[in-house]
């Protein structure tokens, strides 16, 4: 672990950072790094302090999340997360602890260290509260307090909740790929999207892609079921390893269709299979991954495909270089514009 990074660090900083929590929260584990790293800093010891007690300051409480608090818990999560900036310089501003603790109960509450969780969930008979996030631009790998894995693709966000020790959920906005953990108990799993659609799975390997104007479910392995109520048609269905269904967030219409799997999974292994990829698809992507807008002028550009596969490069010039050799095109970026032409 790089201790320079920590120079810089407000009180604020240091009580986000799930290494120090752990530390924190854990004092009967020796943490050798930070022990060394106060005795080499000691002008940090009042940053430090501050930190801790922010850290301390928050307590677990047993979340039943009915359906109305479930979308308040959501924005609250998210808007906190939304509003954290990042530090460039350490501030020596006192810290008035009543303006500001909602907000950093919100973040610090729900985005406590997953292995800091994992112990707790063990040592308490409460449900587990925590949640999870990615940038643009970033891809993240995460264990579940129950073993379960999931990979966040760029700009998501789950929240995992565990009730009573039976009953697993998580709430999605963006994309994911689950690898889903069987219990001995047969403990359900249960991916909500806020879109009128539910998963429901014991143990397999799956995508969901809530974005957009629709929601896209592709099983690779396993069994799920899927129910649909609300807007559209009220359905329960299954879906087994090569299909997908699509589920259109407006009318609540949805189709299903079998698919090669690979090609809406294969992004969790840093790969973009292509197979007649069109520049559109290409469109989607650097907006869906990077909050970039390529602009086509010349509409018919748009249904060019490619087939074959290259690596995901989690950097926006990166990217652009390979698709640019890929589909034979060139660009100008100009801020988060990218116009593209022919050669």
């Amino acid at each position: 672990m790089s201790s320079d990074k920590y120079i810089s660090h407000t009180a604020r900083d240091f009580a986000l950072d799930e290494d120090f929590q752990q530390w924190v929260l854990h004092p009967e584990v020796r943490n050798v790094f930070w022990e060394h790293w106060l005795s080499q800093h000691p002008e940090k010891d009042a940053v430090v302090a501050e930190a801790r007690r922010l850290v301390h300051s928050i307590g677990f409480r047993s979340y039943e999340l009915p359906a109305e608090e479930k979308a308040q818990l959501w924005e609250s999560v998210w808007s906190g997360l939304e509003e954290e900036p990042v530090a460039t310089t350490v501030t020596t501003t006192p810290f008035r602890w009543s303006q500001h603790f909602w907000k950093y109960a919100a973040v610090l509450l729900l985005g406590l260290l997953l292995t800091g969780v994992w112990r707790w969930y063990y040592a308490a008979p409460q449900p587990v509260i925590l949640s999870i996030h990615t940038r643009l631009g970033e891809k993240k790998t995460f264990m579940l307090p129950d073993s379960s894995e999931v990979t966040l693709n760029a700009d998501s966000r789950l929240l995992y909740a565990a009730r009573d020790h039976r009953l697993r959920e998580v709430w999605l906005d963006g994309e994911a790929f689950f690898h889903v953990k069987h219990t001995s108990s047969h403990k359900k799993f249960i991916v909500h999207t806020y879109d009128d659609l539910k998963v429901e799975v014991l143990g397999t390997q799956f995508n969901v892609n809530d974005r957009g104007k629709e929601i896209a479910v592709v099983l690779q392995q396993g069994s799920i079921r899927l129910s649909i109520g609300g807007k559209g048609r009220a359905a329960d269905l299954m879906l087994s390893p090569g299909e997908m269904l699509r589920y259109n967030k407006n009318d609540g219409g949805y189709t299903k269709s079998e698919v090669n799997a690979t090609h809406f999974t294969s992004w969790h292994n840093g790969r973009l299979e292509m197979d007649d990829y069109s520049l559109s698809d290409a469109v989607a992507f650097m907006q869906q991954v990077f909050g970039k807008t390529l602009i086509v002028r010349d509409t018919q550009l748009l249904g060019y495909k490619v087939s074959g596969s290259m690596p995901i490069i989690y950097n926006a010039d990166t990217m652009m270089v390979q698709l640019e050799k890929v589909f034979r095109m060139k660009f100008n970026q100009r801020g988060d514009e990218i116009w593209i032409q022919k050669k």
